[in-house]
């Protein structure tokens, strides 16, 4: 952001030649906000993921016009700009920022300040990048037009510019929700901002831009599409794959208890890379077939697959369900090391341990424990999941949780934050994780 309107600034000093006519700006009609009775935890969260700026290089953005601007205030405005000024988009389309930037305090603050749940509050130090992770929806913002007059101060006495800055600026935003649940863009929806900063400042133009952008921002609750998204109205509706029949080769429920046979587990569980990211994964049959959340491959056919021992093979992608977020994966080796699949649900409070690679490849194997706390039903598309206390971080997804005797009996999906949640971990049930993906067991031989 900042480097963008640097360049704008050096523009606008520049006197860059065009006209001394005030820019016509679009008038933005002021409609009610709708109001959202709903407590903020019974909402759904919403995350800014990127904003862009999709203008096209040269284009003329703003004025300084010789007759100055309506309602801003300056001593001598464009005093030394009478010999035409503009402003140019210079740097076509760019990225301005995300929720870690100025951009994102702004839109958390409006969208936070009218009761809505958006996650990466710039007050949380340390979780603010998990909370954004969980969120059920993204929030993509792309810049159409930008429009402005500005009034450059100069000193009443002698002429010379003061570096301040007073002005109105127009911002036309297209809106992007995408849903972390269906993997796709649910609703596409524009709003525009306007505003007036009446008094000469030397960060004048971009605190206007600001200002634009969090009244945009807030226009967000004028649609009743966004609003009966962030009340939990909108049912989740996914077309499912359709996925050929697949036999593997179970082994049978173990009854020994996993701390006595780690050795034969651990090796089990493997690593999912996937370009700069990583997931985890894990062996269900000798002929080397891999579960993992779909999220973990995206779109991809193929995938790097590590081993416990640091063996490093490539996968083909056989099958996915956006809808229940898992994978099937095939890697070209046979092992006698995979992991019994228990289909029956655990019931709290039963010990439970997860197994994967936490946020850095070289912690692969990483064990943590918990009990099961619940098993919950999303309303909005009747998934279930088990909820455990048992640990897990970015990159655990994909990877196994296993009953207390190492039997599968879940796969690792999402941790939910919050500043009061901890221990707030979710699972697919791997009964419907098999049946999504159309997975079969053949008669146990062993």
């Amino acid at each position: 952001m900042k480097r963008v309107f640097v360049a704008v600034a050096i523009l606008a000093l520049a006197g860059a030649c065009n006209t001394t006519s005030r820019l016509d700006i679009p008038v933005v009609e002021q409609n009610d906000l709708i109001e959202i009775e709903e407590a903020t935890e019974r909402q759904a969260s919403f995350a800014l993921s990127k904003v862009i700026a999709n203008i096209k290089r040269g284009t003329t953005i703003g004025h300084y016009p010789a007759e100055g601007v309506e309602g801003a205030e300056g001593h001598l405005c464009n005093y030394r700009h009478q010999s035409k000024s503009t402003i140019e988009w210079g740097t076509g389309t760019s990225v301005l920022g995300n929720w870690s930037t100025e951009l994102g305090e702004i839109f958390h603050q409006a969208l936070s300040s009218k009761g809505l749940n958006i996650s990466g509050s710039p007050k949380d130090l340390f979780g603010r990048g998990e909370a954004v992770a969980s969120a059920e929806y993204l929030i993509g913002a792309r810049i159409t037009e930008i429009k402005s007059n500005f009034c450059e101060a100069h000193h009443w006495w002698d002429g010379r510019p003061l570096n301040e800055y007073s002005g109105e600026v127009f911002i036309d935003v297209e809106w992007t929700i995408f849903s972390t649940i269906q993997q796709r863009e649910i609703l596409t929806t524009s709003t525009r901002g306007y505003y007036l900063q009446v008094k000469p400042k030397r960060q004048g133009i971009i605190l206007a831009f600001h200002e634009a952008f969090a009244i945009a921002s807030e226009n967000l609750l004028t649609s009743m599409e966004f609003v009966d998204i962030a009340r939990g109205k909108v049912q989740v509706e996914v077309a499912e794959q359709s996925n050929p029949v697949r036999y593997f080769s179970a082994k049978e429920l173990s009854s020994r208890r996993l701390e006595n046979r780690v050795d034969r587990i651990l090796p089990s569980v493997v690593t999912v890379r996937i370009g700069l990211g990583h997931g985890s994964g894990f062996v269900i049959s000798e002929d080397g077939l891999v579960l993992t959340n779909q999220h973990v491959v995206g779109q991809s056919n193929r995938v790097s697959i590590i081993l416990n021992n640091g063996v490093e093979v490539e996968g083909a992608v056989l099958a996915i369900s956006e809808a229940r977020d898992v994978s099937l994966i095939k890697i070209p080796l046979r092992t006698p090391l995979y992991l019994p699949v228990r289909t029956t649900r655990p019931s709290p409070p039963e010990r439970v341990y997860v197994i994967g690679t936490p946020v850095r490849e070289n912690l692969q194997s990483t064990v943590t424990t918990g009990v099961v706390s619940a098993i919950r039903v999303d309303p909005r598309t009747n998934l279930s999941f088990i909820q455990s206390d048992a640990a897990i971080s970015p990159g655990n997804s994909g990877g196994p949780l296993l009953d207390e005797n190492g039997n599968v009996i879940g796969i690792s999906v999402q941790k939910v934050v919050g500043r009061y949640a901890e221990g707030l971990n979710l699972f697919i049930p791997i009964d419907e994780a098999l049946e999504a993906l159309n997975l079969k067991p053949k008669p146990s031989v062993s």
